[in-house]
């Protein structure tokens, strides 16, 4: 299976203070994943906004309560001279109008952020998403339309200050953060841990959890995991450094909520002392392609010898 990719590449932003950066895209076009690292004061979610106040993000009954919540925020952090992330899908004219008037009487730039993944890629992602999260497929289509007719020329004449393209690196499988809601996370990793006993019938029921990660997970080769990874743009991964008889090192990628490594390949268990196992995962983690977090940042815990994580992220890499 050919999985979409969640990676993205994000422009450098030179924002004045007090911005507003309005997402124009379709669901499932990488709207939150951005919003998740956003250089910005305040991210205002209206799929957030509707949990908040029905109970369920895609319930869309609560729509316009939502966004009538949505724009009172906006006022708020506006005034305020907050710089604002508005995650939404503002496809349509008529509403980016609205948003753009807003930052005009508060003397605030006004920033678009256009998302445009292929259509196939969005439509993939959305099928992965909760049911009750899902996006009709023909709405999504018709998101997808109206996005790629807002051409970067419109919605500066809209009056938009300023228009970036976020757009998917040119990468392989990846794996995202929200493919799993977090009440099937265990279910997955049971199924996970039998495929990796060699259970086949576990291993085909592997897509269905894990449809991106499916090459990704067993794996035993740790250089052809650490290609496979550093194309992914793993976020939740660490290197681990352990004693258990003897230093061992591995690399280890792990459910959103680091309770439970997703995906465990040996590094090397015959290392003299701890100071050699960490160099030398060091050296296998950088010479495949990775970005390791400061050394004052490991954490080093004492677990009958000493347990070293090394949080390390992928650079993407070309195919």
């Amino acid at each position: 299976m050919t999985a979409p990719t969640d990676f993205l590449v994000i422009p450098a932003l030179d924002l004045a203070p007090g911005t507003l950066l309005v997402a124009v895209g379709p669901g499932a076009s990488g709207k939150s994943t951005y919003a998740d690292t956003a250089a910005v004061d305040v991210v205002v979610c209206l799929d957030s906004l509707r949990r908040e106040i029905g109970g369920d993000a895609g319930d869309q009954s609560v729509t316009p309560a939502a966004v009538e919540r949505q724009n009172a925020l906006l006022e708020q952090h506006l005034s305020a001279g907050a710089t604002v992330f508005l995650d939404s899908t503002n496809v349509e004219p008529h509403v980016r109008a609205q948003l753009v008037e807003r930052a005009r009487r508060h003397g605030r730039p006004v920033v678009a952020l256009r998302f445009l993944p292929d259509l196939g890629t969005c439509l993939t992602r959305n099928g992965l998403r909760p049911t009750n999260r899902r996006v009709p497929d023909d709405t999504l289509r018709w998101q997808h339309d109206l996005t790629r007719e807002t051409t970067a020329d419109a919605l500066l004449r809209e009056g938009f200050t300023a228009v970036h393209h976020i757009e998917p690196a040119p990468t392989g499988a990846t794996v995202s953060n929200d493919v799993l809601a977090p009440e099937r996370i265990a279910d997955a990793v049971a199924v996970l841990r039998k495929a990796q006993e060699g259970d086949q019938t576990a291993h085909r029921d592997l897509a269905g959890y894990f449809p991106e990660y499916e090459g990704l997970v067993m794996q035993t080769d740790h250089a052809r995991y650490l290609e496979l990874a550093a194309r992914a743009g793993l976020v939740a991964t660490h290197l681990l450094i352990l004693e258990c008889g003897g230093w061992v090192a591995s690399v280890d990628t792990y459910t959103s909520d680091l309770a439970l490594p997703l995906a465990s390949v040996a590094l090397g268990d015959s290392y003299a002392s701890k100071s050699e196992a960490i160099r030398e995962a060091v050296r296998a983690a950088t010479d495949n392609g990775w970005r390791l977090d400061p050394e004052y940042q490991w954490s080093d815990f004492d677990c009958g010898g000493g347990e070293v994580h090394i949080p390390i992220h992928a650079r993407p890499t070309a195919l």
